[in-house]
């Protein structure tokens, strides 16, 4: 009686997909809500409206909000501009606690389309969607996560690198690094490039090497999900990504949910004017979103 007692309430504990209160179709407004202000670039326009509006939303839910305000160097046109990094924290003392992040910036130029080489790119999937996930979570932080200290963050000057060339990429991620925020996170993942209608996510080579048991922690929660059709157990790419400063700067076993191949009709648009919201998914924010509630639960 006492084994049955036990199985029944694991189950109950379970979370179905049909329970997860993450709303898609929201999140899919706060993406195209992003992609309105124009291009979030730091040092542009866009950049500010943005950063203004990402402060208003995570003030409104979390504890605290703390903004990291830093120069960023521009590598396309060789000037030093204001970056911010915006960290929502809950529970902020308590030392058991986890980090979600993505990027919120955008590129200055589309170096993957050379008829629009200097065009900004408008960022829908690469930028808005991580994004948006993270502003509809932190709803929910608070009833999913009551006991444990929570890290949402949004990383500025990601995106201004020179292909080929990691040095430039990530720079909001590098000078947490640098500077965290203290209590540290214990573990954390990373999202990046997730509203691709034709989501599909391999583990990250890298986060397979810095945080396997994370890795297999998230994949067995979207095969429990029936969302093992859209994270692959396979290893794909190693990826230069936020996550890289994490685990080697900053001592953070973090993981990188990402859709690096990012097309429409066979061709690629990552890094082009075409990444807009008519080619992401509310449907791809949902497994994303299901996933990290689940994790979060579970924490």
């Amino acid at each position: 009686m006492k084994r049955i007692i036990i199985i029944c309430g694991i189950l109950i504990g379970l979370l179905s997909a049909g329970d997860i209160p993450f709303d898609a179709y929201r999140a899919f407004t706060y993406l195209e809500k992003q992609v309105a202000f124009g291009p979030r670039v730091p040092g542009s326009p866009g950049q500010i409206i943005c950063r203004d509006w990402l402060v208003e939303q995570s003030k409104m839910y979390a504890d605290t909000v703390i903004i990291q305000h830093y120069k960023a160097y521009r590598p396309d046109n060789k000037t030093t501009v204001d970056a911010y990094n915006i960290i929502a924290r809950f529970n902020p003392g308590n030392p058991k606690r986890v980090m979600l992040s993505t990027h919120w910036d955008t590129r200055p130029i589309s170096d993957k389309d050379f008829v629009y080489y200097n065009t900004p790119v408008p960022g829908a999937n690469d930028g808005a969607s991580g994004t948006a996930v993270l502003l509809e979570l932190i709803k929910h932080i608070e009833n999913i996560a009551p006991d444990i200290g929570v890290d949402v963050v949004f990383w500025d000057a990601e995106d201004m690198g020179i292909a080929g060339n990691g040095k430039y990429f990530c720079q909001g991620s590098q000078y947490y690094a640098e500077n965290p925020i203290l209590p540290l996170a214990e573990k954390g993942i990373l999202i990046d490039m997730i509203g691709d209608k034709d989501l599909e996510i391999p583990i990250e080579a890298n986060s397979m090497r810095y945080a396997p048991g994370l890795v297999n922690e998230v994949w067995d929660i979207a095969k429990e999900l029936g969302y093992e059709q859209v994270f692959r157990k396979q290893i794909g790419n190693d990826i230069y990504d936020d996550h890289i400063s994490l685990n080697i700067k900053a001592g953070i076993p973090t993981i990188d949910i990402i859709d690096f191949h990012y097309h429409y009709k066979g061709k690629n648009i990552w890094h082009t004017p075409r990444d807009l919201p008519a080619h992401c998914s509310p449907q791809s924010l949902q497994y994303i979103g299901d996933v990290l509630y689940t994790w979060l639960s579970r924490q």
